[in-house]
Formats: structure tokens, sequence, C-alpha cells
């Protein structure tokens, strides 16, 4: 099974399929009586993760950054996110919409913000640990 990618450029997302088990290599989720089993990466290893939630009502998107080496992976694991991505490099801006199951990998060099549609929670992994001097605030949407 080959997963669809969209995105351009700096900003590659993929919806991880509802399957049977076993989870396919590429990855995919699962559902049962005992809730649901995402495989959102296999094979990487990771230095820095965390979770995030996206609240109504913050009157503020989160994200207005970019990274200067870190490549960042972004799971939803529930809710809608709009998602806006600017490549400071070929100066195009992409808008999506995120749902539940979407896998975003976001490379350096891309501004990234989101803004919930209802709440979301989302996992962020990086293979680099954290550096607050490897992020860089670029205000792609600005608060209400």
């Amino acid at each position: 099974m080959t997963l669809e990618v969209r995105g351009v450029g700096r900003v590659q997302i993929r919806t991880l399929p509802l399957t049977e088990p076993p989870i396919p290599e590429e990855g995919g989720r699962i559902r049962s009586v005992n809730g649901e089993m995402a495989r959102i990466v296999n094979g990487e290893l990771f230095s820095f993760a965390a979770y995030i939630e996206f609240a109504l009502g913050a009157n503020r998107s989160r994200g207005n950054h970019y990274h200067l080496q870190k490549t960042e992976i972004l799971y939803i694991m529930t809710g809608t996110l709009r998602a806006v991505y600017y490549d400071l490099e070929s100066h195009t801006t992409q808008e999506e919409i995120l749902r539940a199951g979407d896998l975003v990998r976001i490379e350096p060099n891309c501004a990234h913000a989101y803004v919930p549609l209802e709440y979301s929670q989302a996992l962020e992994l990086a293979v680099d640990p954290y550096d607050e001097a490897d992020t860089v605030a670029y205000e792609l949407v600005r608060a209400k």
C-alpha cells in the first residue's frame, strides 16, 4: 500500500489510513473496542516528543515560527486544524485543513502556524532535541 502524499516543497502531508491488523510498515491506524492505535513512524530515532493541545477560544494560533535545522513531524490525534505554511526559500504559501490521522513533515526554513477549528490534540516529534536558538518567530496568522 502506498500512502498518498499532499503538500509541496518543505511540507509533506499524508493521512494514515484505517486498516486491519497488522499495521503496514508505511503506517496506518486500527480501531477496536479498546480504542485507536496508530503507527506514526517506524525505524526513526527521536530526541524530542511533545503533546500539543489546541483549545478553542484562545484567540490565537500556535506556531508562527520556523526552524533553522529541525525537521518537525506532527501527528493530528483528534480534531481539525487550519494550517498555514510558508517556504522561506521558494516564497510559496500553502494552506491545508488537517484532520485526525494526518501526519505532517515540516522541513527547516518553512514557517508554520495552526488555528483550531475544533478542540484538537497532536503529537510532535523531532530527531533533534529542542533548541530555543533554532526557533525563529514568523507571524503567519495574526491573533484575533
